[in-house]
């Protein structure tokens, strides 16, 4: 199919992706740590609560900012070199026969996640007797990928996988599969074959593998207030409610016991063809359906509460995404068969785009029947973190973020840890720098800088979420987070 192919296209185009700790905030990147510093409409998602914590610069109530980006990619089978190679276009080279079987063991059971934040439009805006109110607009692409031993093979070898006994040539004649066939005689394959009574269900092939991949546009409304103040102490409360709309989903499972659930749900940008499956199918679009018409839609609350003493120390605590979307446009799940013959050759290069192609559809492992409508869960986290003002120029604070649900949209696999602050050497420039450990990738070494002047009139700044990639070849996140066009009034 085409759907998972543009779906990467978009992903790594924007430039990397799952579940990141702070969203596109730039301004909290490069210490990792958000939940206690997070404020603004950067809090949304975070923790509300920070709404309405006065704004570090005098005579200010108003933040509003457009186009900021926070993007990352991690994976644990390709180098840095070819991570790049993928997201910047760069051209690729055809892989020998060697190459393929080298790559399909070092992608079997490897870890390949990432993120996209892209918040289109946020504001916030602190009205002191009403409580501060915060709005942002965003597209939220999360991927997650851990291919089995079985499916790597296929993937990568095509009909040449030891799954297949046999090959058929291009004149018509069958040989044993070998494992050990010259490229002379591999180009003269057509086709692989394994007898009925030894091939196995795609639900037993893709034991071990877990693929996922959302798409949701975030409408999101916060408050946040200042609920009890004492001499050396203030606690705020805050609730943020998300209006989501789904334009992408793929979900594969499969467990220990040779089961396996795979849904997917795609917006027609993504230009996918199910021929006659489709046409029987209950939830399909029209053919003349707009190309971002949506095919979920949901809502989803964040709850917060902040603890700020002496206006040095915070405590804060949130719980974020509670909720699920209901998917109802395109909706297919996965066709279960015993898998005889396969046409593909396998994968040639390291492109992602192929990679995830290679299982859809056409010449692809794995194929869909029409499905009634899908619900799926948000990925419920909760967050605790505490911070330290030492002066106006130096905070340090440390975050734990913890999953609370399985399989929920944009989930982590494991709880974050992260340690982090900042330094302002002048008043103008913000120096960050941390650690962070857990969630979907190796642990990273976030750095960045946010530049405000004219009291904090206007903010600009960049950061990456790990400097070890500049220094290491393997196990890459490659990532960006930046905004140049944040205000204060």
């Amino acid at each position: 199919m085409k759907s998972l192919s543009l779906c990467a296209a978009l992903m790594f185009c924007a430039a990397g992706f799952h579940a990141q700790t702070e969203s596109s905030a730039f301004t909290n990147t490069g210490r990792g740590v958000a939940t206690p510093f997070a404020t603004d409409y950067h809090c949304l998602g975070i923790n509300p609560a920070n709404l309405d914590i006065p704004i570090p610069y005098e005579g200010k109530s108003m933040t509003f900012g457009v186009f900021e980006l926070g993007a990352s990619f991690y994976s644990e089978a390709f180098s840095k070199l070819e991570v790049r190679q993928n997201m910047f276009g760069e051209k690729i080279g055809k892989l020998s026969f060697q190459d393929q079987k080298d790559l399909a063991a070092e992608f079997a059971n490897s870890v390949n996640s990432g993120d996209i934040d892209i918040m289109t439009f946020g504001m916030a805006a602190q009205t002191g007797t009403f409580g501060s109110f915060g709005f942002s607009v965003r597209e939220r692409i999360d991927f997650y990928s851990k291919i089995g031993d079985q499916l790597s093979e296929i993937i990568w070898l095509g009909y040449a996988a030891p799954y297949f006994e046999n090959l058929v040539l291009f004149g018509g004649d069958t040989i044993p599969n070998t494992g050990d066939l010259s490229e002379e005689t591999l180009n003269q394959v057509i086709q692989g074959y394994t007898p009925l009574e030894n091939a196995q269900s795609i639900s037993q092939l893709v034991e071990g593998t877990e693929l996922r991949f959302s798409w949701l546009r975030e409408f999101n409304l916060g408050w946040g207030k200042k609920l009890l103040s004492r001499d050396t102490w203030e606690l705020y409360g805050g609730v943020g409610a998300k209006v989501l709309i789904g334009q992408g989903l793929m979900q594969l499972t499969s467990g220990g016991d040779g089961a396996a659930e795979a849904f997917t749900s795609m917006s027609p940008i993504f230009d996918i063809d199910y021929g006659d499956t489709g046409e029987e199918n209950p939830t399909s679009l029209p053919s003349d359906a707009p190309s971002l018409a949506p095919v979920g839609f949901g809502f989803g609350l964040d709850l917060g509460a902040t603890l700020l003493i002496k206006q040095k120390f915070t405590i804060s605590a949130a719980i974020t995404d509670i909720g699920q979307v209901t998917w109802d446009g395109n909706v297919y799940k996965l066709k279960d068969f015993q898998l005889t013959t396969f046409d593909n050759e396998g994968l040639e290069s390291v492109d992602f785009i192929d990679q995830v192609t290679s299982l859809n559809g056409g010449d692809g492992v794995l194929e869909w029947e029409g499905d009634k409508e899908l619900k799926t869960r948000l990925g419920t986290n909760a967050r605790v973190g505490a911070g330290l003002n030492i002066n106006e120029r130096f905070k340090i604070g440390v975050d734990v973020i913890a999953p609370l649900n399985d399989n929920g949209l944009g989930q982590y696999d494991n709880a974050v840890i992260a340690f982090g602050g900042e330094v302002a050497p002048v008043r103008w420039l913000k120096l960050q720098a941390g650690f962070v450990n857990g969630g979907n990738y190796d642990f990273k070494i976030p750095v960045g800088l946010v530049i405000s002047v004219a009291n904090g009139t206007y903010e600009m700044g960049m950061a990456s979420r790990d400097m070890v990639t500049f220094f290491s070849e393997q196990h890459p996140t490659v990532s960006a987070s930046m905004g140049f066009l944040r205000f204060r009034f």
